[in-house]
């Protein structure tokens, strides 16, 4: 399941034209040449006249490789990777450069970055909302910080989906059709549509596009009868083995589109707007390996209650750019928001604490006066963890604990969350071929997120959750309101000396402001928490940073750079009720990114970029609880640092008429190089401690292949091939809940007939031919009861994709 970035370049092609009238955001992806032309730079640059280390896939190569998801771009450039907790709960890194709290990664739609949700937890980085792929130009992938023209966020990197924008020359459609089937689980099938309508001749074109996903689930829900917590659930399976056998849980569904309208009065003028709306709906594919494995199983959940994401997200932009002689001047606005609700089983954090026997139907059944009541009502009612104290709850507190533990054995945490964020931006660029290239701009963010957690009591016989509504169901009611202003002011300026060494310094002052606030309304005797009524705090920082490059290209057909840059994120306050205020703000991270590469043409249609690092990275943001005796809060705060080497290499070939090679690798050491403690917390890690989620090697390849095999049709074939390292799932080798996941291999099948102007295509296809199980995240926590939940990427999956272009 690889795709690797087209790295075509030119061979002593002229530089790409200096004024155009389209965006920052829509340049064109490839020039007469065939090279793909970038914006990492925000200007037009050839990706290899381009310093630093950048992977570029065309819209093209996406569709012939079936890319829907920026998930999937993971296989289009080394050290990329997605940690996918489902739908609308991804973490994207670069580089190892991952941690709890606000993103490291700075990912965009065009000019709009998108944000995920602060949760309970403030860690908004762990729910990246994901918009599908189709009728795309290109996708970039800018490795290492890009903190001076992309902000805060972009410390490891920035992922930049720029989308095809309307033409206003002509009337064009395309669509798109899949059928696909999972092996051991359902069938699913999507589809997508664009139409290109000119408004006005060479004025004004509207171009819109659609799509809708089933997706194949593939993870069963069985709850068997000798699961000792299983004596709430009732008999209804035909199969006396079961007494929970749902299939397929994780099948879902999304929708969604875009409608861009642009208009040029004038060839100086350009005037974009659209609207985006994605919608998915669809349970967490959260499976359970120890579970499946000791019953014989593939991909099964003994789950209590539902895990659902349903995410709708919508992006309405304006964006404004004026063609002067020697410079260009782009105005943005943007309005991100985003309504996600998440609904995870809880249950077993609450079974086992109250005691179960066995019935005389063999069937196990809770008991009040048992030594497991007994001691949870200790611990948790009278806060005794000593067994030295022999002090014990009285009749009616054993009562009250055991009525209150008995309905969350089926349970889940049901978190609504709100956010919406106005993002805009004024920048002026040079455009002129003058050996001194400038870019300067302005920077304004609000964002304002609103989290309700509740605990839902859920039925015991379907695990379906009940409603806020139901009377009962809330065993606990939190909410959250967090807001975030952003303000940075931006500069990088370039010189060329003697058409052959080019010079660039950059630098971005920041000043942002957080301020947190937050009520309980129904406490939970198990999570130590009682009502409390709203309090508030605040925090305020501001800072430079920097960037530095030299680069040196004595041919077109070779270019060697060095950089050091700096990126950033923003700190914040802890949402901890009863956390003393003095102690509940964290500040800003950042790190320093040295590095060395060469972008080179080694005979024509051959191509090789190299890339060499080390990051520091100090003051981290961390997961982290208060130290000393007593410590009962969770929180971000800053403890340690970290270093990483890494280097990088892709390769992309034309070996034969019709046959091309892309192939990337990465090596990533991300480790840390401070014990995470602090006179205020203590943290898990200490030094030496491998960041997790951070596989060491990482690599891809594809090979593809078209041929003509009469004067109308053409016969394609391709196969992608990746290899994902092992890699742990926290920090330290004495946590009880770390977990290693293995190395894994995939590989993708394609291959049909399409037209020889490749305006219609019928291809079948094979996901993960080998059927290898690729768990791309694995965790256990309190939660959890300490069982280990995975989420992996599907099993074999065979497709028919049908494609029409007119």
């Amino acid at each position: 399941m690889a795709v690797t970035p087209s790295l075509a370049a030119a061979q002593d092609a002229p530089p790409p034209p200096a004024e155009s009238p389209s965006t920052e955001a829509s340049a064109p992806s490839s020039g007469a040449d065939g090279e793909i032309v970038v914006t990492a730079l925000r200007r037009n640059t050839r990706i290899q006249d381009t310093p630093i280390a950048i992977s570029a896939t065309s819209g093209e190569t996406l569709a012939a490789s079936g890319t829907t998801s920026f998930t999937e771009l993971t296989r289009t450039a080394p050290s990329l990777r997605i940690v996918d907790s489902g739908p609308g709960s991804r973490r994207v890194l670069i580089r190892g450069i991952t941690s709890a709290g606000e993103p490291t990664v700075g990912v965009y739609y065009d000019e709009t970055p998108v944000s995920g949700s602060v949760g309970t937890t403030s860690d908004s980085g762990g729910s990246t909302p994901d918009f599908r792929l189709f009728d795309v130009e290109r996708a970039e992938v800018l490795r290492g910080p890009q903190g001076t023209l992309f902000g805060s966020g972009s410390m490891g990197g920035t992922l930049r989906i720029i989308f095809e924008k309307p033409k206003a020359d002509r009337l064009e459609a395309a669509f798109s059709g899949n059928m696909t089937a999972v092996e051991g689980g359902g069938p699913g099938f999507s589809l997508d549509g664009m139409i290109n309508l000119p408004i006005v001749e060479d004025k004004i074109a509207l171009r819109i596009v659609g799509n809708y996903n089933k997706f194949a689930g593939y993870v069963d829900n069985i709850i068997l009868t000798d699961d000792p917590n299983a004596g709430n659930v009732a008999d209804t399976s035909p199969d006396p083995r079961y007494l929970r056998n749902v299939k397929n849980i994780n099948d879902g569904e999304s929708y969604g589109g875009r409608a861009l309208l642009r208009i040029t009065p004038t060839e100086d003028l350009t005037i974009d707007l659209s609207a985006t709306y994605e919608h998915v709906d669809a349970p967490i594919p959260l499976w359970r390996p120890d579970f499946s494995r000791a019953n014989g199983l593939d991909f099964a959940s003994n789950m209590h209650a539902d895990n659902i994401n349903e995410d709708n997200n919508r992006i309405f932009s304006g964006t404004i750019r004026y063609d002067f002689d020697a410079f260009s001047v782009i105005g943005t606005t943007s309005y991100f928001d985003r309504d996600f609700t998440r609904t995870y089983d809880v249950s077993d954090t609450f079974n086992g604490r109250v005691g179960t026997v066995q019935n005389a139907e063999g069937r196990f059944v809770n008991v009040l006066n048992s030594a497991g009541t007994r001691e949870g009502c200790r611990r948790y009612q009278l806060g005794i963890t000593s067994a030295a104290n022999t002090t014990q709850c009285t009749a009616d507190q054993l009562t009250g604990y055991f009525n209150a533990t008995v309905p969350l054995q089926s349970s889940a945490l049901y978190q609504p969350q709100k956010l919406n964020n106005w993002v805009h931006e004024l920048r002026l660029s040079s455009t002129s071929d003058s050996p001194f290239q400038w870019t300067v701009g302005g920077f304004l963010e609000s964002r304002d997120t609103e989290v309700r957690s509740l605990l839902l009591v859920a039925s015991p016989e379907t695990g379906a959750v009940y409603s806020p509504s139901t009377p009962g169901a809330i065993a606990y009611d939190r909410t959250i309101n967090d807001e975030l202003r952003q303000k940075a002011a931006y500069a990088e300026l370039s010189y060329k000396l003697a058409d052959q060494l080019t010079l660039t310094a950059g630098a971005r002052y920041f000043n942002f402001e957080r301020k947190v606030g937050g009520r309980i309304d129904v406490g939970q005797i198990h999570y130590s928490s009682r009502v409390t009524p709203y309090t508030e705090a605040n925090y305020e920082e501001d800072g430079l940073i920097y960037k530095f490059n030299v680069s040196w290209q004595p041919t077109t057909r070779l270019l060697f750079y060095a950089q050091a840059a700096q990126g950033f994120r923003p700190g914040g306050v802890n949402q901890v009720i009863g956390l003393p205020a003095e102690r509940a703000a964290y500040t800003s991270d950042s790190l320093w990114n040295y590095e060395i590469g060469a972008k080179t043409t080694l005979a024509r249609g051959v191509y090789l970029n190299l890339a060499g690092y080390r990051i520091d990275w100090d003051n981290l943001q961390v997961s982290a609880r208060t130290a000393g005796t007593g410590s009962v809060f969770g929180l971000i705060s800053n403890a340690g640092a970290a270093r990483v080497w890494g280097a990088e290499a892709e390769l992309s070939a034309n070996l034969l008429p019709g046959l091309s090679f892309n192939g990337a690798v990465g090596y990533t050491d991300a480790k840390l190089s401070e014990d995470q403690v602090s006179d205020f917390v203590v943290a898990t890690g200490r030094r030496g401690d491998r960041i997790p989620n951070v596989p060491r090697i990482s690599a891809s390849a594809s090979l593809d292949y078209k041929r003509p095999v009469s004067d109308t049709l053409t016969a394609t074939a391709r196969v992608d091939a990746s290899h994902v390292g092992s890699f742990y799932s926290t920090l330290s080798p004495t946590d009880i809940y770390r977990r290693k996941i293995p190395a894994y291999e995939l590989v993708n099948l394609r291959f049909g007939i399409e037209g020889v102007d490749s305006d219609w295509g019928v291809y079948l296809f094979a996901n993960n031919l080998l059927n290898d199980t690729a768990i791309n995240q694995m965790s256990a926590n309190a939660n959890t009861g300490g069982i280990t939940n995975a989420v992996s990427i599907a099993p074999r999956t065979y497709g028919l994709n049908l494609m029409r272009r007119f």
